[in-house]
C-alpha cells in the first residue's frame, strides 16, 4: 500500500500509521462474483505491483517525460538490474495539503489490476520522505502527440491503427468499469515498436459496478460530476455538470481522431473560454481532405448524446468497430499487426548514461541534469525563421496579451510555465517577440513582472539560455552598466525547453 508519511522518527511513524489506519478503514472489498454486495477484506490480499524498500538513488534518472500539478514522470534506470523504467515521483507534501491523497491511492490500485497490453503497467512502488514513487512502464517511442506534431498530420491508415488500438484498450477499461477521463494524444504512448498505451490514470472514475477489487473512499464531490481532463477534448455533458459516463472517453477519442487525420484539435480556439464555447455549440468543420468514413465516424463519436456515441450504445463496442471507417481491421490480432513508422525527432540523441540522480531530490528537475539534443551543428536563417513561425502557428493566442506589446511587436512563443525560485514556484506567462524580447506576465492579476531587451545591449549575446531537460530551462541575463548576472530558471509542462533555445538562438542570429 502507498503509506504518505512526513517528518522523521517518531513522529513520522506516527504520522504514517495514523494515515494508514484512516485509509483502511475506508477500503472495502467487492464480492468476486460481482454483485457489488461489500465482504470482509481479507489480510491475504496482495498487489501484484509491490511496495519496495528501494530509494532514489538506486535509480539513474534521466530526462523529463512529462510534468503534472504534484508529480513529475522521468526515464529511470535500475542501476543494479539496468532495467529502465518511467518513474513517476509525486510530492507528498502537495498532495496532502491539496486532499488528493484518495486520488493517488485510487490511481495506484486502478493501475495494479488492469492488465492489458494496450494499458501501462506498474511494476512496483516505493516512498521516501518527500515524494511517493510509482515505477512504470517505458515507452520509448514517445506520445502520439509527438508523432501528430512530427508528421504534422497522419494518413488514415496510420489513424486508423492509432485508433482501433486505443478502442481495444478502452473496451477492456470500460468493460472493467472505469472511466479513464482523460484520453488525448499526449495521454497515448508508444511502445519502442509503435504499438499505443494509455497511460495517466490519476483522472480514473470507477463506476458503481467496476470490478476493481479494492477502491478507496472519494471525497463527497466525486459523487457529482467533476471537472477534469483536458479543455480541448472535454465533452459538452461535462460543462453542463452532467454525470460522467463512459460516452465521455468516446467524445475524446473522436476528438483525437480528429487531430491525428488533421495536426490539430476539432475545437481549437484562442482561450479555454473560447474552446468551451466551441464546444457547448458543437462548431464542427471537416477539413475537404478527410474521407468520408473518417467524417461520419467522427461526427457520430462526437454527438451530443453521450448514449448515442459507437460504444457507448445497447450493443457496446460492436457498432464502433463494425463502422466502415476500420474496414479490414483484424480486432483480434492488432498487438501482432506492423504498426506505422514513427518519426524520430530531429537533432536527438539518447544519452541514457549521461545522465545521473544528482537532483535535489525535494524539488525533482530542478536543472541540475545535463541533456544534450545533440544539435550543435548550425541553422539555415531560412530553417530557423520556419522554425519559429510553425511555433507561432502552434502556441494558442488570446489578445488579452496585446496589451503588454508595444506597437508592430509580434508574439514568436508563448506558454505558460512556471517560474523557479529558491523558495516557491510561480506560474508565469512568457512571451518572446519578435523585438526581440522576453517578457514576463502575472496571468492571474494580469500583471508585467519584468521583461529583458537584450537588442538594448550592445551585445546581443549577452542573454544566454541553457536547457537542462525537455521541460527545463535557464535564462542568462549581462546587463550594461555593470549590473550582475541574472539567471531565471523555468518549467515548461509541454516539455518545449529546446523549442525556447532554438527560438531565442534563431532570433540572436538573425
Amino acid at each position: 500500500m502507498l503509506a504518505l508519511v512526513g517528518g522523521e522518527g517518531a513522529a513520522a511513524a506516527a504520522a504514517a500509521a495514523e494515515m494508514e489506519k484512516e485509509f483502511e478503514t475506508k477500503l472495502h472489498l467487492q464480492n468476486p462474483n460481482n454483485n457489488n454486495t461489500p465482504v470482509q477484506r481479507s489480510k491475504s490480499f496482495v498487489f501484484r505491483a509491490p511496495q519496495e524498500q528501494f530509494s532514489i538513488q538506486d535509480f539513474q534518472l534521466g530526462k523529463i517525460y512529462g510534468v503534472g500539478s504534484y508529480s513529475k514522470v522521468v526515464r529511470a534506470k535500475k542501476r543494479d538490474t539496468g532495467i529502465i523504467y518511467a518513474l513517476k515521483i509525486m510530492d507528498k507534501k502537495f498532495i496532502t495539503k491539496e486532499n488528493k491523497t484518495s486520488y493517488v491511492k485510487l490511481e495506484r490500485i486502478v493501475l495494479d489490476q488492469l492488465d492489458h497490453p494496450g494499458i501501462i503497467r506498474l511494476f512496483f512502488t516505493f516512498q521516501d520522505t518527500c515524494s511517493l514513487y510509482m515505477a512504470l512502464e517505458s515507452c520509448e517511442g514517445g506520445e502520439l502527440f509527438d508523432q501528430i506534431t512530427r508528421k504534422g498530420r497522419l494518413t488514415e491508415d496510420e489513424a486508423r491503427f492509432y485508433a482501433a488500438e486505443v478502442i481495444d484498450a478502452l473496451e477492456y477499461i470500460h468493460g472493467v468499469g472505469l472511466i479513464h477521463r482523460d484520453i488525448k494524444p499526449e495521454n497515448l504512448l508508444l511502445t519502442a515498436e509503435g504499438h499505443i498505451k494509455i497511460a495517466d490514470f490519476g483522472s480514473v472514475k470507477p463506476m458503481k459496478d467496476s470490478q476493481i477489487s479494492v477502491l478507496p473512499s472519494l471525497p463527497s464531490d466525486e459523487k457529482a460530476c467533476t471537472f477534469v481532463g483536458t479543455a480541448a477534448y472535454v465533452p459538452p455533458e461535462v460543462l453542463n455538470s452532467s454525470p460522467a459516463t463512459f460516452g465521455n472517453d468516446l467524445w475524446a477519442l473522436g476528438c483525437t481522431l480528429y487531430q491525428m487525420l488533421s495536426g490539430t484539435s476539432p475545437f481549437k480556439d484562442a482561450s479555454e473560454w473560447l474552446i468551451f464555447q466551441r464546444i457547448i455549440a458543437r462548431d464542427l468543420k471537416f477539413p475537404e481532405y478527410f474521407s468520408q468514413e473518417a467524417r461520419d465516424l467522427i461526427d457520430k463519436l462526437l454527438d451530443t448524446d453521450p448514449s448515442q456515441r459507437p460504444g457507448a450504445g445497447p450493443d457496446g463496442y460492436a457498432s464502433l468497430k463494425m463502422h466502415p471507417f476500420f474496414k479490414g481491421v483484424d480486432w483480434k490480432n492488432l498487438r501482432v499487426q506492423s504498426p506505422p513508422k514513427l518519426a524520430l525527432e530531429p537533432n536527438t540523441v539518447e544519452t541514457d548514461d549521461a545522465q545521473d540522480s544528482g537532483w535535489n531530490l525535494s524539488h525533482i528537475g530542478d536543472g541540475s541534469i545535463r541533456y544534450d539534443d545533440g544539435n550543435s551543428g548550425a541553422t539555415s536563417s531560412s530553417e530557423a525563421s520556419a522554425h519559429i513561425t510553425r511555433l507561432a502557428s502552434i502556441d494558442s493566442f488570446d489578445s488579452r496579451w496585446q496589451q503588454f506589446l508595444d506597437p508592430g511587436e509580434s508574439i514568436v512563443m508563448i506558454s505558460m510555465v512556471k517560474k523557479i525560485q529558491k523558495l516557491t514556484n510561480k506560474k508565469v506567462q512568457l512571451i518572446l517577440t519578435d523585438k526581440p524580447k522576453l517578457i514576463c506576465v502575472d496571468p492571474t492579476k494580469m500583471i508585467l513582472k519584468g521583461n529583458v531587451i537584450w537588442s538594448e545591449s550592445d551585445n546581443p549575446n549577452d542573454l544566454t539560455i541553457q536547457v537542462s531537460s525537455s521541460s527545463h530551462f535557464k535564462i542568462c541575463t549581462i546587463f550594461l552598466n555593470a549590473q550582475p548576472k541574472k539567471v531565471m530558471s523555468f518549467e515548461d509542462a509541454k516539455q518545449r525547453a529546446w523549442q525556447w533555445k532554438k527560438a531565442i538562438d534563431s532570433l540572436q542570429n538573425r
